[in-house]
């Protein structure tokens, strides 16, 4: 993150303590210091802790005051919804940037390679491997809870936070969709994004449906090639390759359009299924309805098809992406530059680090 410490925090000596505090980030590369103005400037130049710093330490220091290519934080003598306070800046850099992931363990394989594939400056690389970023499991729907505990735990642990909770979370969170079908490209469950919003979480909910509708189409074709003659992930595939791409984007692969019974999983009648998605999978005739119907079996399916994001190229997953339309960033209001999905990710994990 960009840190702008202010001239009273400079001309103010009993503060050196908890800038020498900020200076460890400084000098670990976790965090940037930025002056934005002359007197902030001459405040710093002119400082009793400038002078007890090394060369190496001003250098380090140096190298960030002119770029601002991050998320900012205000340091003053007083705090306010958009301040900080010395101290309260502490706490606040000393936290690491968590991923909030829906199932930690199913879903890392599909960030890593977006991370891999689409990072070119390994930033975010170095910064799993340094600490400063991190994954956390968000226990699947129960992810607002544990954000609420976390809000909670910290308001009654630690002093030093004194404003809304909101305001201290270092968390970006990645979310399913869950959408069955698309008519506007910007439409999305209000429940998958109201406590996020309303606490200021950054996050990005999927275009698709599940990470699982990403796994591009060569992964399928592999199944026509290695499984065996009766195999029903065989059988699947040979039917899911038919489909168009919205199809593809917004089928649950696991279930396809089948319901829980008794004895296993049944296929839903086509008429019971919702306007839109009957819309949608209209092109299908019964015959590749009935194959899709029952999903893509396998053992244990979040783990096991999850896996084959390890095969996947960068190549692999722009031909899944392709159709998808463009966007912007939500993290930072100024940067009206349009990416791809992925890219969006990146740029919005990079900017909060």
């Amino acid at each position: 993150m960009i840190v702008t410490i202010k001239s009273e925090v400079f001309s103010d000596s009993k503060n050196n303590s908890d800038l020498n505090d900020l200076m460890h980030f400084f000098r670990k590369g976790k965090h940037r210091m930025h002056l934005r103005k002359a007197s902030d400037f001459d405040a710093f130049d002119n400082s009793q802790w400038k002078r007890q710093l090394s060369r190496s330490d001003i250098d380090v220091l140096k190298e960030g005051i002119g770029r601002i290519d991050k998320k900012e934080i205000i340091v003053s003598q007083l705090s306010d919804n958009t301040k900080f306070n010395i101290k309260e800046a502490y706490h606040f850099l000393n936290q690491n940037l968590r991923i909030i992931l829906e199932q930690e363990e199913y879903e890392k394989p599909f960030i890593l390679k977006i991370i891999e594939h689409f990072d070119s400056s390994d930033e975010l690389i170095s910064a799993l491997q340094n600490g400063f970023l991190e994954f956390y499991n968000g226990a699947g729907s129960n992810s607002e809870s544990i954000l609420r505990t976390r809000i909670t735990r910290d308001s009654s642990t630690n002093k030093n936070f004194s404003a809304q909770l909101n305001k201290y979370l270092r968390f970006f969170e990645l979310k399913d969709s869950d959408r069955e079908y698309c008519l506007n490209c910007d439409e999305y469950p209000e429940s998958k994004s109201r406590f996020l919003k309303d606490n200021k979480i950054p996050h990005h909910i999927l275009y698709k449906r599940e990470k699982e509708n990403y796994m591009p189409d060569r992964i399928f074709d592999s199944f026509l090639q290695t499984a065996k003659k009766n195999d029903k992930k065989k059988e699947f595939a040979t039917y899911y390759l038919k489909l168009t791409h919205p199809q593809k984007d917004f089928l649950d692969i696991e279930k396809g359009f089948s319901k829980r019974v008794i004895n296993g999983r049944e296929i839903k009648d086509r008429g019971s299924l919702s306007s839109e998605v009957q819309q949608l999978y209209k092109s299908l005739s019964d015959e590749e309805y009935r194959k899709i119907g029952l999903g893509l079996e396998m053992s244990n399916f979040k783990s096991d098809f999850s896996n084959y994001f390890n095969q996947v190229s960068r190549e692999d997953l722009l031909k899944r992406i392709k159709h998808q339309p463009k966007l912007t960033s939500r993290v930072n209001s100024d940067d009206k530059t349009e990416r791809n999905e992925f890219e969006h990710i990146i740029h919005e994990i990079k900017y909060l680090l």
